[in-house]
């Protein structure tokens, strides 16, 4: 059982020194979009390209989060102590492949747990044989993580990654190795733009730099259809904050939900990650200034815009999604700072309605 000093340690990332020593590269769209402001992109879809070869349109952060969490001493002594273990965890489509390909790298076989809803491409399983993939019986975020404990207390041959819990400490290096990089240009983001499901690159790269720049804003972005925390929430109001995820712990149950779906990842569409509801449960601090809310074909706009300005800028409804409210703030003349969590695929989604098709 995983209790609350260990879920704090999780998302605490200040005593994370580590600076990764691969290149993350970071470009500035202020020429492209005309912007009063600076308008930083962290490149996450050039994570581990220079790795991928001909899969290079595979990378996406989660490269980074898993390269960290199979390189920590917790992963590593199991990997010694139990040698035909599996690694194990529940992903969403950008950790799936993540995973795949650093379990395959170091010669280890993965099972992971995958929403009922969400269908890998057809590919995935020429391109990454040595993985189980496992889709939940109940529907999206409840399913997903009922399947999970199901798995867990089943079977004995895995080693438990739980990237949803471990990811933040997974990418501070990366979060240092960005704020070596800003102060290096000089440039101080007054704000910095977010989509959170673990929460993984919100807390540990996005705290960060609000160490290193405390008067930097945290802004969570997320689909108007799906969003997870509502916006009359009052941030700042830590008994208000309590009582929002004591009730979200109380019912993790989606019986009401009418199976619509913005078409937007990340994974979850009522409910935050349990482990981050269980922090802001006991804490009452949610760890971001504000929350944006944003239609989906608001964030089909912007994709499609930047598509046009340079293809390489083809980046996932996520990123464009974060990118409508950031926009807004650079023309306003503010220095701002966005992941782009990967190039634009379309996936296979069933037992949904996106876009009003089911």
């Amino acid at each position: 059982m995983i209790g609350i000093n260990e879920i704090r340690d999780s998302y605490d990332v200040s005593s994370v020194g580590e600076i990764y020593d691969r290149n993350v590269e970071i470009t500035d769209l202020q020429e492209n979009l005309g912007t009063k402001g600076h308008l930083l992109i962290v490149r996450g879809d050039k994570a581990y390209a220079e790795s991928l070869g001909n899969d290079k349109d595979l990378a996406n952060p989660k490269f980074w989060l898993y390269e960290n969490l199979i390189k920590s001493l917790r992963i590593e002594e199991q990997l010694a102590l139990n040698p035909s273990h599996r690694l194990f965890d529940g992903v969403g489509f950008s950790a799936l492949e993540a995973l795949a390909f650093h379990s395959q790298n170091i010669g280890r076989p993965a099972v992971v747990v995958m929403a009922n809803e969400m269908v890998p491409d057809a590919d995935f399983y020429q391109r990454f044989p040595n993985v189980e993939v496992i889709h939940a019986s109940g529907i999206m975020e409840e399913g997903y993580l009922k399947k999970q404990a199901e798995i867990l207390a089943s079977r004995d041959d895995l080693i438990p990654l739980h990237q949803a819990l471990y990811g933040a400490r997974g990418l501070a290096p990366v979060g240092n190795k960005i704020v070596a990089k800003l102060e290096e240009i000089d440039l101080i983001p007054d704000e910095t733009f977010w989509c959170i499901a673990s929460g993984s690159n919100l807390y540990g790269i996005g705290h960060k730099i609000k160490a290193k720049f405390p008067n930097s804003r945290i802004n969570v972005v997320e689909p108007t259809i799906n969003n997870t925390v509502p916006p009359s929430l009052d941030l700042s109001n830590h008994s208000e904050v309590k009582r929002f995820a004591q009730n979200k712990l109380r019912n993790y149950s989606l019986e009401k939900w009418d199976k619509r779906y913005s078409g937007i990842f990340p994974l979850h569409v009522s409910r935050a990650n349990r482990y981050l509801l269980i922090l802001w449960a006991k804490t009452g601090e949610i760890g971001f200034d504000a929350t944006f809310q944003v239609p989906a074909k608001e964030s089909e706009r912007v994709r499609q815009m930047l598509k046009e300005i340079n293809p390489e800028f083809d980046w996932t409804k996520t990123t464009s999604l974060s990118l409508v409210p950031a926009i807004e703030s650079a023309k306003q003349g503010k220095n701002v700072l966005i992941m782009a969590y990967g190039k634009n695929r379309e996936h296979m989604f069933r037992n949904l309605i996106v876009n009003e098709k089911r």
